[in-house]
């Protein structure tokens, strides 16, 4: 598979996570990376509180740019979303193969949560709202 971004070949990285243990395929030369069906969803549940968020994330105009799935064969465009837990992330997915690409940078904004938040979220959760 060649990389929807720069067209490099991917290679497989592992992703080692407390629950899960699966093979992604990741581009050296931009550092995107693609998840096949369900793979995303196995970890961006994870929260890494941090004291300042800090997104080094691709532009708006480039997350906008057309991209094909490279698991298709470059045969399907992927569309694109606005991740629920950060609007900054823009994904892109096939809805053929249900694959997800991420560009450098999107998966730890999406992981990242500040301090504040997530004492609040505690809280919350604590006393009983939702």
């Amino acid at each position: 598979m060649n990389c929807p971004r720069c067209k490099t070949v991917l290679k497989a990285d592992k992703i080692k996570d407390f629950k899960a243990r699966f093979e992604v395929d990741y581009c050296a030369s931009c550092g995107g990376t693609w998840f096949d069906k369900n793979e995303l969803s196995q970890i961006e549940h994870v929260i890494e509180p941090t004291l300042l968020e800090i997104r080094k994330v691709p532009t708006k105009t480039k997350q906008q740019e057309p991209l094909c799935c490279p698991c298709c064969n470059n045969l399907q465009y992927l569309q694109k979303a606005e991740h629920p837990r950060d609007k900054k992330v823009i994904i892109d997915y096939c809805p053929s193969c249900k694959g997800i690409w991420l560009d450098k940078g999107e998966l730890a904004a999406i992981q990242k949560e500040n301090w504040l938040i997530t004492i609040g979220k505690i809280f919350k959760w604590l006393v009983g709202e939702d």
